[in-house]
């Protein structure tokens, strides 16, 4: 949830000022939420993975997480751009940063339908 919380914290600190230095907090706790989700997804999804087809796992996970920030892009994308065509740059990010912290939400919440484990035991 520290994902949507540094959008929330961006989504509040966004002026009327040219400069970005008021969104840093918001994204540095927005990539750190990022970071603790995908890197146990990806040892999960690997580990997960016969050795003889590792490799093959390992370019499928790179692709669809490609994919998906693309969608994401776009999605959000779209959001911003369609708000910003009436609307202050400021007025487009507030407008868009629920978006984004929805986002994060479903992600955090399907990361706990992971297994707890990134391999059964095998002695158990």
């Amino acid at each position: 949830m520290s994902s949507s919380n540094g959008v929330d914290i961006g989504a509040r600190h966004v002026g009327t000022s040219t400069s970005p230095r008021p969104l840093v907090p918001g994204l540095i706790i927005a990539g750190a939420g990022l970071a603790l989700l995908v890197i146990p997804l990806v040892n999960v999804v690997l580990a997960a993975a016969p050795a003889k087809a590792a490799g093959s796992a390992s370019g499928l996970f790179s692709t669809a997480q490609q994919i998906g920030g693309a969608i994401g892009i776009a999605v959000i994308g779209t959001a911003y751009f369609g708000y910003l065509g009436s609307h202050s740059f400021a007025a487009a990010f507030t407008h868009t940063a629920p978006y984004a912290a929805v986002a994060f939400g479903v992600c955090a919440a399907l990361s706990l339908m992971l297994p707890k484990t990134a391999v059964a035991d095998e002695h158990g």
